[in-house]
């Protein structure tokens, strides 16, 4: 990434002075923690002290301080608090407190920043009873404030940065998946489909909502309350518990709706299962953009020392 002269956000002097014996870049920006995180899930909060991310304190001036002295000529200063929050107030707090530092910084130095970036996390509602995410509200609060603070602190004239990623493309993808099993308990009616969380795991790993609808009957009326479970030899292969849906026969076909971000992108091979195929729609078009793996996919890469 040096060679290709990629802005390296640095995470910790450990990995900082690694890079600056590799090469001395021209411009670094150095992820802070702000202390204060959020997010959907206590794994996606990464900020704060129960967080691997980011540098504290005083290390954050000894880290400017050492790229300085090395060559660097600019610099830019980056947070990321969590993923998936729905209010402006988390963003607010993080952004007051990581202003702080850049001033704590630029006073001790006398670095001016090119960029300021926000990071990510906007949220978007996933459960029937979440609220939109305000975006047009927490533009103006975000750039009210860092419009003060940079004044205020002369902190130079810094691009303001963010990184929208899920918030971009969430609603833009569907997982399709088939309905090939029924069973009724005593408990519940399960409905066993081929996909699992090999698929989208963000179910089983966060416990997320994701909204369900069976595709082929969309005209039909919620009569069953079912559990929507995968292939996977786990018990906490679920994709939906406890939904209510038409009646469901096999062969259905069910969409899982919001399934754009970190969808494919965190599905694996787990249980000899092949990713699947993905498939743009735009304009009353189509276009397989991904070929479903086959299960010769799963030996790829794999040898054999010839002593077996």
């Amino acid at each position: 990434m040096l060679e290709k002269e990629v802005i390296i956000n640095v995470d910790s002097l450990s990995q900082l002075t690694r890079m600056l014996k590799i090469s001395i870049p021209q411009i670094i920006s150095i992820r802070v923690n702000t202390k204060f995180g959020a997010g959907h899930h206590q794994h996606v909060v990464t900020a704060g002290k129960e967080t691997k991310f980011g540098i504290w304190g005083e290390d954050v001036i000894k880290a400017y301080s050492m790229a300085l002295e090395a060559g660097v000529e600019s610099f830019g200063i980056h947070m990321h608090i969590g993923s998936g929050i729905l209010s402006a107030d988390p963003f607010l707090i993080a952004s007051g407190n990581l202003l702080e530092i850049a001033r704590k910084v630029r006073e001790k130095t006398g670095i001016q920043f090119d960029f300021i970036d926000l990071g990510g996390g906007f949220g978007v509602p996933y459960r029937p009873d979440e609220r939109e995410l305000n975006i047009k509200l927490l533009a103006e609060r975000i750039t009210s404030l860092i419009k003060k603070k940079v004044r205020e602190y002369r902190l130079g004239e810094p691009f303001l940065y963010v990184e929208p990623g899920r918030y971009i493309v969430c609603d833009a993808g569907v997982l399709l998946t088939r309905v090939n099993t029924i069973k009724v308990t005593p408990f519940k009616t399960y409905v066993g489909v081929d996909a699992g969380f090999n698929t989208l795991i963000r179910p089983t790993m966060y416990g997320a909502y994701h909204p369900i609808i069976l595709a082929n009957k969309l005209n039909s009326s919620n009569s069953e309350k079912c559990t929507v479970v995968g292939p996977i030899c786990e018990s906490g292969d679920i994709l939906a518990q406890d939904r209510y849906l038409p009646k469901v026969s096999e062969g259905d076909l069910i969409a899982i709706l919001n399934a754009g971000a970190y969808g494919f992108s965190m599905s694996s091979q787990y249980n000899s299962r092949p990713r699947c195929a993905e498939v743009i729609v735009l304009n009353g078009k189509h276009y397989l953009i991904r070929e479903r793996e086959k299960f010769e996919d799963l030996l790829k890469g794999q040898h054999y020392p010839p002593w077996l």
